[in-house]
This record gives structure tokens, sequence and C-alpha cells, in this order.
């Protein structure tokens, strides 16, 4: 399971950002120019981009069930989680 936090409830990051998505339609275009011109197509995924990323500021939540006893606590985020505007 992943935490996702609601970056949508947060205060929107100094400088601005932008995270682009892929089209089907790009990828396309990539892999036949690719065939036209015998290129090798390589990919990567970054699986454990968000597990080592810190937090750029003190983000504090309320723990969830998962906590157990510490349910409904309030934890400080340490480390970034998809969602948060800040996390990149």
């Amino acid at each position: 399971a992943r935490y996702i936090a609601g970056g949508h409830m947060t205060e929107p990051p100094s400088s601005i950002t932008y995270s682009s998505v892929v089209t089907r339609e790009s990828v396309r275009i990539a892999f036949t120019l690719a065939a036209l011109n015998g290129l090798d197509v390589l990919a990567a995924d970054v699986g454990n981009a968000y597990l080592n990323a810190s937090c750029r500021e003190k983000v504090w939540t309320i723990a969830g069930p998962e906590f157990g006893p510490k349910q409904g606590e309030k934890v400080l985020i340490v480390r970034a989680l998809y969602g948060l505007k800040s996390s990149g």
C-alpha cells in the first residue's frame, strides 16, 4: 500500500512545478521513428523515487487506522508522498 497525501489541501509551492505525462500517441510516434531508423528502444522506471526524497516543508496529518494504537494522533510527514505539491 502507498500513502497518498491530499495534495489538493496544501498551499501551492512558491515555485511552479509541472509533471508531464506522456500520451499514447507520442509513445507510438517515438516507437515508429525508432523502427524506421533502426534504433533500439530502452526504458527505465524509477520505482523508489519517493522512498528517499525528503519533504521540503513541514506537513502535519492525522494518523489513520493503519497506525494501530497511534490512530488519530498528529504526525509529521518527513518523507515525500505522492500527491504533495512540494514532492516534486
